[in-house]
């Protein structure tokens, strides 16, 4: 079967991507990802990740036998003189093949697609990986991890973000009206990028909650179900969860889709999700930073976010001018 997570990073930044990841694992020796009690139980994941992998990985960055700590992003990025670094080695080491020499390859393998317009020249250049380790310690990350996959008998099937810079953002915002809608968006893409790769495989994806939203029957239905009915498993305060399909008439495995608070703190799956997430917009950032820093060097760098992000936008003002970058191309209208 296949257990995924889904997670974002970047919603809430005046710059830069919102970015969406989704981690997606196969189990050749798991349940049935439903529930066989009554309809309105609550089923948690199918297994814990984090137990069957303990001899790779932990939720802790301070391990004394240097597991690979997989957590929520925020918990991650430290604030000492590398902030990557968790996230770093997290991601390269469940990206598996070999490790990335820069930014441009790593996207390329995360299926992100930078816009390379007019309006986002700093995604033209690329720049060196890693960042926060070395080439050598992500090789020794990759192979505890992939030790891990091997003894508890499991494996990547999937490890992607989706990256909406400021005029995806934007032009997707005029079409929705609705900022909260823009990242659901993503999250039904990613869901539905999920069922797609699945085959007739079962199915258990959960996904961080999206704000105080309850139910999500209708949005699955409509953007997931293609006929196929939706049942509803739990609504409640802390989890959402549905059934997809299943029925056994077409041969078509169970895809359960579990929206829940704190989602990452509960599924590896998710947590690794918010990893590649979060590592995607702090590389993007970089990006934008490096660019701006040519006409500026004094120019402090910026993460994005609101208040900063206007210190930003004031002093790079006159470079947008001189470069004929709309500010439409550059800042979130939301």
């Amino acid at each position: 079967m296949i257990y995924a997570g889904i997670d974002e990073a970047g919603y809430g930044p005046l710059l830069g991507p919102l970015c969406v990841g989704t981690s997606s694992f196969r189990l050749r020796a798991a349940p049935s990802p439903e529930p066989s009690s009554q309809p309105s139980s609550q089923p948690s994941s199918p297994v814990d990740l984090w137990r069957l992998l303990a001899s790779g990985v932990c939720r802790k960055p301070k391990d004394a036998r240097r597991r690979i700590a997989i957590a929520d992003s925020k918990k991650l990025k430290s604030a000492g003189k590398q902030p990557l670094i968790h996230l770093e080695r997290g991601v390269l080491a469940f990206l598996g093949g070999d490790i990335p020499t820069d930014d441009a390859a790593l996207f390329a393998r995360l299926g992100v697609s930078p816009a390379a317009s007019r309006a986002t020249p700093w995604h033209t250049d690329a720049l060196p990986l890693p960042v926060a380790i070395s080439a050598a310690e992500a090789a020794i990350a990759r192979n505890l991890v992939s030790t891990a996959l091997d003894r508890a008998d499991a494996s990547l099937a999937a490890l992607g973000v989706a990256a909406l810079d400021p005029p995806a953002f934007n032009a997707l915002y005029d079409a929705l009206g609705n900022k909260a809608s823009i990242n659901l968006s993503l999250v039904y893409q990613a869901l539905r990028a999920v069922d797609l790769a699945r085959g007739d495989e079962d199915a258990f994806v959960a996904v961080d909650r999206q704000g105080g939203r309850a139910d999500y029957r209708e949005g699955l239905a409509e953007h997931l179900a293609d006929g196929r009915a939706v049942r509803v498993l739990a609504e409640s305060d802390e989890r959402s969860t549905y059934a997809i399909g299943g029925s056994g008439a077409d041969g078509d495995g169970v895809l359960v889709v579990s929206f829940e608070v704190e989602a990452e703190e509960r599924h590896l799956p998710v947590a690794l999700a918010s990893m590649a997430a979060k590592y995607t917009r702090e590389l993007s950032m970089r990006r934008l930073n490096a660019f701006f820093a040519k006409h500026l060097p004094d120019l402090a760098p910026t993460a994005g976010y609101v208040e900063d992000g206007r210190r930003f936008l004031r002093e790079v003002k006159p470079i947008l001018l001189a470069e004929a970058i709309p500010e439409r191309g550059f800042v979130r209208v939301v």
